[in-house]
């Protein structure tokens, strides 16, 4: 079987099983970009792929500087693309199973503090209706933890203004009730009025009136911190969850709503998130206990 013909059995597999849009783009140019290194080596036959081509696209997209992270998640993809193969016998082996796994690095991400969070929101032009997108946008997303492909896939009839909610479809297909502030929604309506018709039913769209990308935010996003004074941390969309996350817990709330709130299926994360926030505490507490500031008796 050709490459490209089986690269499209596979996607058909993942309309078929109902996966997210994001998550079958994802699959779609990882697997785009191997049939390109592949055909670079004149492998146009599936049977033909081997471990030592795997290995050398990884290598490749570790030379063009990609993450850890985004280097195991390809992988991942690989294996669950190899595997369907095997089962649906297109091809004899599985060759993942001789690919090893890459490392992957941990990086604790600095969140903002909440006088970064302000200057960090003054940046858009709120005079153009991009500003106000772009300002309403960032402020969802430091409100409520939303991550990134969630937050552009938010759909207008999915504001529940009266309620202060907002629902959106998260990891699994799972759709989640998430609260938002009086700020926030003020800033989505400010935005929703010129905003304009659209026929695309999300709330932030692009000047083109279509539903904006992942990557037009990203890099919003690192312009706007290159307007502040902000240093030592990364301005990104998982910056600004991390930031609401840890900010909740320092604020009072619980780990079992904060959760619920951020769509984790387990405790794990939300424990990073409680021991950060208490690291951060723990310091307050050296530069502010009023015992440190009692003078020591006298001989």
């Amino acid at each position: 079987m050709k490459i490209s013909d089986a690269q499209q059995v596979f996607l058909s597999r993942c309309y078929s099983q109902n996966l997210s849009e994001l998550t079958i783009d994802w699959y779609a140019r990882k697997l785009k970009l191997l049939g390109v290194v592949l055909a670079q080596k004149n492998v146009t036959e599936i049977e033909s792929v081997s471990a030592i081509h795997i290995r050398e696209y990884i290598a490749i997209l570790r030379q063009n500087h990609q993450s850890t992270e985004t280097i195991f998640r390809t992988w991942g993809a690989l294996k669950c693309y190899f595997r369907f193969l095997h089962l649906e016998k297109v091809i004899k082996k599985n060759i993942m199973d001789r690919v090893e796994k890459p490392r992957r690095e941990r990086h604790i991400i600095q969140p903002l503090n909440m006088a970064q969070v302000h200057d960090l929101l003054k940046r858009p032009d709120t005079k153009t209706s991009r500003g106000l997108r772009d300002r309403a946008l960032m402020l969802l997303m430091v409100d409520s933890g939303l991550r990134l492909s969630e937050a552009i896939s938010l759909k207008t009839e999915k504001i529940y203004w009266a309620d202060g909610l907002v629902t959106v479809m998260g990891k699994g297909r799972k759709e989640r009730a998430v609260p938002i502030s009086e700020t926030t929604k003020a800033a989505l309506a400010e935005y929703a009025k010129v905003r304009g018709e659209s026929d695309a039913p999300y709330i932030f769209l692009s000047r083109r009136g279509y539903a904006m990308k992942n990557r037009y935010v990203q890099v919003a996003l690192r312009q706007y911190g290159k307007m502040t004074d902000i240093t030592g941390v990364r301005i990104s969309p998982h910056t600004l969850r991390h930031t609401f996350a840890i900010q909740y817990i320092k604020n009072g709330g619980d780990v079992f709503s904060l959760q619920s709130i951020l769509g984790h299926s387990t405790l794990d994360m939300v424990r990073n998130y409680v021991n950060l926030a208490q690291q951060d505490i723990t310091i307050q507490h050296r530069k502010f206990s009023p015992v440190d500031f009692v003078p020591p008796p006298t001989a």
